[in-house]
Order: C-alpha cells, then sequence, then structure tokens
C-alpha cells in the first residue's frame, strides 16, 4: 500500500543519512491497518518497520537527535535492515557511497558503541 510506504518513509527515509536524521522523530504510536488482502505480507512488512520507527521514537523521546542517531545506527549501518527498506522505500543506491572516509572513525564508533 502506497500510503503505508509513504507513512514508513516519513518516521525513517533511508535514502540517504541526513534524510534519516531528518525523519520524523517524535511520533511515537500509528495504528496501521491492512485494507485489502492483495497486500497482505509487504503490508505486514511495512508495518513492522514503522513500529519499529516509532519504538526508537518513543525509547528516546525526550531527544529527537537521540532517536535520529538510533535510527541510523539501526537501519543504515545494518545492511540487512537497510536493504529491506530500500526495497520497500523503492531506493537503489549504497549508503557507503555517501561516507565521507573522513568520517569512517566516527560511524565505526557509533556501531561499536551499540554492539
Amino acid at each position: 500500500d502506497q500510503g503505508q510506504i509513504k507513512l514508513l518513509k516519513l518516521i525513517n527515509d533511508v535514502s540517504s543519512i541526513k534524510a534519516t536524521l531528518q525523519s520524523n522523530h517524535t511520533l511515537k504510536c500509528v495504528n496501521v491497518e491492512r485494507i485489502t488482502p492483495s497486500v497482505l505480507e509487504s503490508g505486514e512488512e511495512i508495518k513492522t518497520h514503522i513500529d519499529t520507527a516509532t519504538g526508537i521514537n518513543r525509547n528516546n523521546g525526550s531527544d529527537p537527535n537521540v532517536a535520529g542517531r538510533a535510527k541510523v545506527i539501526q537501519t543504515q549501518l545494518h545492511s540487512e535492515t537497510r536493504a529491506v527498506l530500500c526495497r520497500l522505500q523503492g531506493i537503489d543506491r549504497s549508503l557507503y557511497s555517501e561516507i565521507d572516509p573522513l568520517h569512517l572513525p566516527e560511524v565505526l564508533s557509533l556501531i561499536a558503541q551499540r554492539h
């Protein structure tokens, strides 16, 4: 469903790290219902990612910047999750082409702090 995909992109846009950081980090709960059985499988997948993004917002609700960083770490820097989100959002480009090599130590530090 295109409406659910647009909602997912609003809450967690993975087209770039900057887009993820500028996504909505204040929306904490969304009730998404399936409308047509033909989108059952993809609808559930989209709903799961919407729930994950709003969960990150809820867990970091007092600081949207922290929520943005958490989304970058959990979605942009997790290659399998990013691949699924890119497919759902119709994005076809590599995250790593965006990272300035000078920032790589900071990116690795963020990953190490979370894992």
